[in-house]
């Protein structure tokens, strides 16, 4: 599908409020890809949307989203829900902890990301179980450290990350820093 034709598909959608783009180091085709593949599955063309996705390589796609802490917003996870229904991708939740939890003892510091994780587990329940419910393949990622050093060490691990989506506060940590596509919602 020409580019052009995209361009104007996006022009003439209605984006859901709240939705921003920011362009990752990736390059522009890749960039302009994504843009045209979210234009594609918005109109309910799903299956050129996958084409123009998997343009890109082959493997199992997936969509990262960073919590706020061990929380995710249910806007958040409700629209990388959605996305990754229409881009037929897979999920994982990333909660990532403050690095500064080493406590004075190394068992105070256990203690405390043991409970972060506890939490960070207990809030993403809901949406795992929404996302198998509904078909995906999704996963949970817990790491302590920088958000963006977290995000862009995940993205290596995991290889085929697609597509970044965070809340704007994370969102902001990772500008300029993201490996992948990032999408803030609001």
């Amino acid at each position: 599908m020409p580019r052009n034709i995209a361009k104007r598909i996006w022009a003439g959608l209605s984006r859901p409020s709240g939705i921003r783009v920011r362009k990752g180091p990736g390059g522009r085709d890749r960039f302009a890809d994504y843009a045209e593949a979210l234009a594609l599955a918005e109109a309910g063309e799903q299956a050129l949307a996958g084409g123009v996705i998997r343009r890109g390589g082959s493997g199992r796609k997936r969509i990262l989203v960073v919590g706020h802490g061990h929380s995710f917003s249910p806007r958040l996870a409700e629209y990388a829900l959605g996305l990754a229904q229409r881009l037929e991708y897979g999920l994982v939740f990333l909660s990532v902890g403050d690095p500064g939890v080493a406590a004075s003892t190394p068992q105070m510091s256990s203690y405390l990301r043991d409970g972060f994780a506890r939490r960070s587990g207990e809030e993403v329940r809901p949406w795992l179980l929404l996302a198998t419910g509904r078909g995906l393949e999704a996963g949970h990622v817990v790491r302590f450290g920088d958000t963006a050093r977290e995000v862009e060490g995940l993205c290596r691990d995991l290889h085929r990350v697609e597509l970044i989506l965070s809340d704007p506060g994370e969102g902001a940590k990772l500008e300029g820093r993201a490996p992948s596509a990032l999408f803030t919602v609001d």
